[in-house]
């Protein structure tokens, strides 16, 4: 994981109101979603964790919260190259930014998701309970 992901999440406009200087590690979450809009050049990624914020909101520990996801959309996106998709490349990411532009990969070049974009948003935002154990 690059220090990359923590430095972005850790930023107010995504998650640093919430988890501080503390966010979930990339092996921590759990990609879960993927949708590629061409109309709007973007790729949208979706994570679910375990891992809950320090700064978690009353109303989440009343009803007994346990679980927490996100999504991230990214946009301009170029060089987007899709080799195949499993759980095995699901299980890993690497976001790093470079001369402001995102470099993403799920999974590796070899099997997995790879691409660049201009921009980066925190679309959503959900906590909730989740059974069993993650």
């Amino acid at each position: 994981m690059s220090a990359d992901w923590s430095r972005i999440l850790t930023s107010p406009e995504y998650l640093g109101n919430l988890y501080g200087s503390l966010p979930p590690s990339a092996p921590s979450c759990d990609p879960f979603y993927v949708h590629i809009d061409e109309r709007e050049n973007s790729v949208t990624l979706g994570f679910d964790t375990r891992v809950l914020p320090e700064n978690v909101p009353a109303e989440w520990r009343e009803k007994g919260f346990n679980a927490f996801e996100f999504h991230l959309v990214f946009a301009g996106v170029t060089g987007l190259r899709v080799t195949g998709w499993d759980a095995t490349a699901a299980g890993s990411i690497d976001m790093t930014v470079r001369a402001e532009v995102f470099e993403v990969t799920l999974g590796s070049r070899q099997s997995g998701i790879t691409f660049h974009a201009s921009t980066a948003r925190m679309a959503r935002t959900r906590a909730y309970l989740a059974s069993g154990s993650a």
